[in-house]
């Protein structure tokens, strides 16, 4: 698998994977930040604040 990369003639499919793979991975962080309630980041955005004095 590593000699099909190596090769000028397959470096634009592994540049290819490469930005498919990423764009996956923000897709997926997105989802799962739209996905939480605000009620979660109201509770979490607080927490800083809580601490004793």
């Amino acid at each position: 698998m590593k000699q099909n990369f190596i090769t000028e003639k397959y470096i634009g499919i592994f540049q290819s994977i490469m930005l498919i793979l990423f764009f996956i991975a923000f897709l997926f962080i997105l989802f799962l930040v739209f996905i939480k309630s605000g009620k979660y980041y109201k509770e979490v955005s607080i927490i800083p604040l809580e601490g004793k004095k």
